[in-house]
């Protein structure tokens, strides 16, 4: 007899949870002090109920990233790009909620540079006429922050009381403990120059160029020479009186390069230097050169071909490294027909032609300037007896008379200020000047008397009056 057995199965009533939905959310990072898309930059997106988990991705070449698997909460969002450790600005991070109802672009953004200007120099910030200059100072071979100071220096042509003056302009400023600085006040729209030392390590000298109330960033990087060589204003037979007037620099780097003009053609025989180290190439057929034995670090080329305008690259330069760069001297310079007036002369062009009759000085006229085909202006004076130029650390070049002595300088008539002789590169171009007279202290004219040195005389733009 068999039994029926019966089981009773009971059936329990189990919730199903849904899923939570996921979104994915997109958007952009925008410079917007250099005014384009921040490629490389980290966007990050951490849930405030839960700060472990984060969720990230890297913007692509147009700004734009995407980070999908979001889930409806509350984020810390923000982005990281070495641009913002550069302005020396911190961006907190941003709440956002994210439902699945909620907008799904979320954009960034650096802040403009009027904004950082005025959160670093409050002073200054609503002066259309100057500008800020933020960056680090860097070791050259190892790239870590450096202590130091960054320089800027600029020349300012004052008029006053009849006379003009040329003053320079310095404002140095020290790093803090990560290299970073910040130079406020900095005048707008013209051409400055920088430099950058830590101890005995330093940097060449660079241009740099402000915009009008706005922001530049720049780095420099500083090195150690290997050798240095010193230049002496004069030739006194003791050490102790000798004025050293340029220390030159030299190092393990090596810099090649091409220098061409408009549509890629090549530029022949352009002189190409890198001031501060006292060397020198030219270029070849195919508008190559090299130039080895740098000090590394932030430098500066400087190209000047006949036709153009002077160029000057910065260049970041390394130990027993190469570095390329390409040069395009995009300006050419324009020269004028003669032009012959006819009439009668005037008292002040009979003057300088009786100073030139009678054998005063070295005198040079038009023409003469004409057919030396100079680059600079100190370049005249390379070929007259009894004048020396002497090359300095920044791109201009001293010119010192007999003995060794800087002479007091004339433009147009007008006595400068003293350390005018300092570069006369810096005061006008050579097919701006109409004559060049040069004195010693016994020989001048009354009206250009000065130092116990002696006078130069500079007339551009018009004939001596």
């Amino acid at each position: 007899m068999f039994r029926r057995s019966i089981v009773a199965v009971a059936l329990v009533a189990v919730p199903i949870v849904a899923p939570r939905p996921q979104v994915v959310v997109t958007g952009v990072v925008f410079d917007s002090v250099s005014r384009r898309p921040l490629a490389g930059a980290l966007v990050q997106f951490v849930r405030d109920s839960a700060r472990t988990q984060v969720l990230s991705a890297t913007t692509d070449s147009s700004g734009a990233y995407r980070i999908e698997g979001v889930r409806p909460d509350t984020y810390l969002a923000g982005f990281f790009h070495f641009a913002i450790d550069a302005v020396g600005i911190d961006l907190p991070a941003r709440s956002i909620t994210i439902d699945a109802a909620s907008p799904r672009r979320i954009d960034f953004a650096i802040p403009s540079a009027k904004t950082i200007v005025r959160a670093v120099c409050p002073a200054e910030s609503r002066q259309d006429s100057v500008g800020m200059m933020v960056g680090h100072l860097r070791d050259a071979e190892t790239g870590l922050p450096r202590i130091g100071t960054v320089t800027v220096v600029w020349w300012e042509l004052v008029i006053s009381q009849g006379s003009i003056k040329h003053d320079r302009r310095i404002i140095p400023v020290k790093t803090t403990a990560d290299g970073w600085f910040a130079l406020c006040g900095l005048p707008a729209t013209i051409d400055l120059t920088a430099s950058a030392h830590a101890d005995s390590a330093e940097s060449g000298v660079v241009e740099v160029r402000l915009p009008a109330g706005g922001l530049l960033v720049r780095d420099f990087r500083v090195s150690e020479a290997d050798s240095t060589i010193a230049v002496y204003a004069d030739t006194a037979a003791t050490d102790s009186a000798r004025v050293r007037v340029a220390t030159l620099r030299r190092g393990a780097a090596r810099l090649t390069g091409v220098v061409h003009a408009a549509k890629g053609k090549a530029v022949v025989n352009a002189s190409v230097s890198l001031p501060g180290s006292g060397l020198e190439t030219r270029s070849l057929d195919d508008g190559t050169f090299s130039l080895a034995q740098l000090p590394a670090g932030t430098q500066t080329v400087e190209v000047r071909a006949i036709g153009f305008e002077p160029k000057r690259v910065a260049v970041e330069l390394f130990r027993d490294r190469l570095t390329t760069v390409d040069v395009l001297l995009d300006t050419p310079v324009h020269t004028l027909d003669v032009v012959k007036v006819f009439g009668k002369g005037r008292s002040g062009l009979a003057e300088f032609d009786r100073r030139r009759r009678a054998g005063w000085g070295r005198i040079l006229t038009m023409a003469d300037i004409e057919k030396r085909h100079a680059l600079r202006v100190s370049d005249l004076f390379r070929t007259m007896p009894g004048v020396r130029v002497v090359p300095t650390g920044a791109f201009g070049s001293i010119v010192l008379l007999r003995g060794g002595c800087r002479p007091t300088v004339y433009l147009n008539g007008m006595r400068l200020s003293d350390d005018a002789g300092n570069d006369l590169d810096q005061l006008a171009s050579p097919n701006e000047l109409t004559a060049v007279e040069v004195y010693n202290a016994a020989g001048r004219p009354a009206e250009f008397w000065g130092n116990n040195c002696g006078s130069v005389v500079l007339w551009a733009g018009t004939m001596p009056r």
